[in-house]
């Protein structure tokens, strides 16, 4: 079994390192509302997961029950190489049974990897296994050793209230905000770092091809979430934040290269594949599979892949309900036989 895991993190490794960063750069888009932007008070994130259609990584929803520390719902993200093997590199999207939640969007940094990394399936692993309030996970970025898939801008909420935008880097750590409940609290992030401190360590917008595209898209995506979020001061919930990820402006504008500029993220041969919003108090994921806007119609499925079953509607994961570790859909946006029993209970429970 040691043997196993082992060369299935060399394999990972050397597929992260063959790709290189632009390959793997997502141009997500994350949102957080708290405390008097809400409409009762709560946190809650909301983020799509952009990345190339055919060999993603594509988003997976996975309950983990670890024999010591909490169990959570997460979306495994999933490269798929050219003979059909899977690789994970790791859950940047997910919740645990204390209502503690993160979202995480790719920033390439000018510094090196921390010697003693963890490699950035086991760092997720043990985040939602171990980390119960923001300011925990504040620590948990800080103290551990950092590598290549751990970095980037994360936004943390938790079941009582609070938020906090942090920028992570392999060696730096910046804290741009932290919210409570009493704050009117709103965020909106995408791949590139905006504090002074973290600036001057960005090099998303040189670092290749691919990550100069996300960068630039960056400019129209965070501007148009902000606006959005600010509209909805003191309306916020889940209703309103699905229907943000869903929003199309700039979708008319010409994609750069793989990589589209809404929100809803209708690149060429790039962009969103799932969407999530994020509940903590109520210890709710909701997901949806391809674009959340649902619109496949005019896909071409040989740029697109799996896109095409774009769902156009959500699924509320609750962590209470899900008592099967496992993978509640596959990497095609099917609904697997663990999901397929969850949501029978699901739906029994709430016909009674």
């Amino acid at each position: 079994m040691k043997t196993s895991k082992t060369l299935a993190v060399a394999l990972m490794t050397t597929v992260l390192t063959a790709s290189g960063f632009g390959e793997l750069g997502r141009a997500c888009t994350l949102m957080g509302a708290t405390g008097t932007a809400t409409a009762d008070g709560n946190a809650y994130l909301a983020s799509t997961s952009d990345n190339p259609y055919i060999e993603g990584p594509r988003n997976q929803v996975y309950l983990t029950i670890p024999k010591h520390g909490y169990k959570f719902i997460h979306t495994t993200l999933q490269i798929q190489d050219p003979p059909g093997h899977y690789f994970d590199v790791g859950s940047d999207r997910g919740m645990n049974e204390k209502g503690f939640s993160w979202t995480r969007a790719w920033v390439v940094p000018k510094e090196p990897e921390a010697p003693n990394r963890m490699n950035s399936v086991d760092w997720f692993l043990q985040m939602g296994s171990t980390v119960a309030t923001v300011d925990e996970a504040i620590r948990f970025v800080q103290d551990n050793p950092k590598g290549i898939g751990d970095q980037g801008n994360y936004i943390f909420a938790d079941a009582q209230g609070n938020m906090a935008v942090v920028e992570v880097g392999y060696q730096t750590v910046n804290v741009v905000k932290r919210y409570t409940k009493a704050d009117m609290g709103i965020a909106a992030r995408a791949n590139v770092w905006t504090s002074d401190k973290m600036k001057p360590l960005d090099i998303s917008d040189t670092a290749d091809t691919h990550d100069h595209e996300y960068a630039v898209s960056t400019g129209y995506r965070v501007p148009r979430a902000m606006a959005l979020l600010k509209g909805g001061e003191g309306k916020i919930d889940v209703a309103m934040l699905k229907t943000f990820l869903a929003d199309d402006d700039n979708r008319d504008k010409p994609p750069m290269g793989d990589t589209g500029f809404s929100i809803s993220n209708h690149g060429a041969t790039g962009g969103t594949v799932a969407a999530e919003v994020y509940d903590p108090a109520h210890l709710t994921l909701w997901f949806t599979y391809g674009w959340p806007d649902g619109d496949a119609k005019t896909a071409n499925a040989s740029f697109v892949g799996a896109n095409t079953n774009s769902w156009g509607a959500w699924v509320p994961f609750i962590l209470p309900e899900m008592t099967e570790e496992g993978y509640y859909t596959d990497w095609n946006g099917n609904i697997t036989p663990l999901g397929a029993r969850y949501l029978a209970k699901l739906s029994a429970k709430t016909a009674r």
